[in-house]
């Protein structure tokens, strides 16, 4: 009889030391359950460029308007990421100028802050845009300058588009 619990709980402890060490494929983890235990309270989801950027604070959003050969956005505050709808209303301007190159100008008023941060907040501002950009159109040809403006709360960054077929 000890025998046959000696062998019980060897067999209980391979068993245990066989689930732990059992791969698992990434396609049997379910990943919907994650999302849906995350929003249980109703909160909307957020996308990545709003986890982790310590410079969101309320009050600060942006503008965007579009016409047939510009996007502009304008900054309020020091923000440098976009919501969710923002993307949405980047998206589809995008989807309708896919084919041509877009030149990024980046102006960031240098009102209180130094020369060399105005600057830098505008490369920022610029890769995040671009970094969104290519998300939506991998394919597209991008260039970028930023300018350090003398009055203003937050700047502006203007999408122009141009036809391949003339600057080429």
């Amino acid at each position: 009889s000890g025998a046959e619990n000696i062998n019980s709980k060897t067999k209980e402890i391979k068993d245990k030391k066989e689930l732990i060490n059992k791969p698992i494929k990434v396609d049997e983890i379910d990943k919907t359950k994650a999302i849906d235990e995350r929003n249980f309270s109703g909160a909307t989801e957020k996308t990545g460029k709003e986890k982790g950027i310590f410079d969101i604070a309320d009050g600060q959003r942006v503008d965007m308007t579009a016409t047939e050969k510009e996007f502009i956005i304008t900054y309020y505050g020091r923000l440098r990421s976009f919501s969710e709808e923002d993307i949405k209303k980047l998206t589809a301007w995008l989807k309708e100028h896919e084919n041509n190159k877009l030149l990024i100008e980046m102006i960031v008023p240098q009102s209180d802050i130094s020369y060399s941060d105005s600057l830098r907040l505008g490369y920022e501002r610029g890769i995040i845009l671009m970094k969104e950009i290519k998300i939506i159109c991998p394919e597209l040809d991008i260039d970028m300058s930023v300018n350090s403006g003398d009055s203003g709360v937050g700047g502006k960054a203007i999408i122009t588009t141009v036809d391949k077929k003339v600057s080429e």
